[in-house]
């Protein structure tokens, strides 16, 4: 049964209505090699700028107002479909007549007679230039994030390689020195066992404080690798007890300042000592100073770490080519920034150097009690 409500044929008005409220140019085409405009929808002033009256009166007007990078292609597609009387899709930038670039996409279709004639083409042009550069906005992050991914497996590659090498040198430094001594005396409690009556007070205490000292560059070692200070009371006490150990070696004056309100994480508090840690010993290698002081403070949603010497400066350009090897100041650099940080280096011959790095602390960190000291 047909409905009373729905009338049997639009009319004229009802379907130019329909037509001129479609938000995309709608367009006759007649069946000739330049798609000659035969009908053009109000929106094309929308769109283009061009008024139906212009754009239909100039038949060379599509063609002249393409992007010429996608002129050719969009030519091309045009003579294909009239060649081949077969459905016409586009996607192209045109000028409008202010001069602006934007995206198209245009499709039309072939109407037949019943003869099989084609009578014109009838099409349809949407404006897609928020897509298209949604599109490009999409492709740019992936490609941006592409390359964060590879420069991140490259810095991890690079610091697990420095770290590698820092490994070597203590099982060398663990072999060379305290295996070695424990051997030796080893080797001479096995030659007084042999003749116990010939054991002296003096050899005994010669012994003894070759096992004293080998304890302590054990412990002096085990400093390096992980001090239990920087677990068990945070990092303030272990960079305090590090400065206080490396300034009894090097006779440096030495000062922790501290503004850190909360203590970070324990992964941030390793990367943060390890940093702290490589400032310094690049200093005692280089930096011949007197003096050196390392600044914590909590900053935005992070940590600050300065570590400043009164030393004799260098060319930071340098940097960039460390020796083969070496952890380097490189090191420090690719430390941060693996972490999501980042890390400067301040200095200029005979002014001292200043290192700075700040890490993103993401997780919730344990706030410090008010009563502790600073430093």
């Amino acid at each position: 049964m047909t409905d009373p409500q729905v009338p049997h044929e639009l009319s004229s008005d009802a379907y130019r209505s329909l037509v001129e409220g479609v938000p995309a140019v709608l367009y006759i085409d007649e069946p000739d090699d330049m798609s000659t405009p035969r009908y053009t929808s109000p929106q094309i002033s929308d769109v283009l700028g061009f008024s139906p009256l212009e754009w239909n009166a100039d038949p060379q007007l599509w063609v002249r107002q393409l992007h010429p990078d996608d002129r050719e292609q969009a030519w091309e597609a045009n003579h294909e479909s009239n060649r081949n009387r077969e459905r016409f899709f586009s996607e192209y930038r045109i000028y409008r007549k202010d001069g602006r670039l934007i995206w198209l996409r245009d499709e039309a279709a072939p109407v037949f007679d019943e003869a099989g004639q084609l009578l014109y083409w009838r099409g349809v042009m949407l404006d897609i230039t928020d897509e298209k550069e949604a599109e490009e906005k999409l492709h740019w992050s992936l490609d941006v994030l592409r390359r964060t991914l590879q420069q991140r497996r490259e810095l991890a590659a690079r610091l697990e390689n420095a770290q590698e090498e820092e490994r070597r040198r203590i099982a060398a430094d663990i072999h060379d020195d305290p295996i070695q001594v424990m051997s030796a005396v080893d080797m001479r409690l096995q030659l007084l066992a042999g003749t116990p009556a010939a054991v002296t007070a003096d050899e005994l205490t010669d012994i003894q404080e070759t096992v004293r000292d080998s304890i302590v560059r054990l412990r002096n070692l085990l400093f390096e690798l992980r001090p239990m200070a920087l677990d068990r009371e945070g990092l303030i006490p272990a960079l305090e007890m590090y400065l206080t150990h490396t300034s009894a070696e090097t006779g440096w004056s030495t000062e922790v300042v501290s503004d850190l309100k909360v203590e970070p994480p324990a992964e941030m508090r390793a990367t943060l000592y390890r940093i702290t840690q490589e400032a310094v010993v690049n200093a005692r290698k280089h930096a011949q100073a007197s003096r050196v002081v390392v600044t914590v403070a909590t900053a935005g949603d992070g940590v600050t770490v300065r570590v400043t010497d009164d030393g004799h400066g260098f060319d930071p350009a340098t940097t960039a080519r460390p020796e083969p090897g070496h952890l380097g100041l490189s090191t420090m650099v690719e430390r941060a920034e693996l972490v999501g940080g980042w890390c400067r280096i301040t200095s200029a011959p005979g002014s001292g150097t200043t290192i700075e790095c700040w890490l993103p602390v993401e997780e919730v960190g344990v706030a410090l009690a008010p009563d502790r000291p600073a430093s």
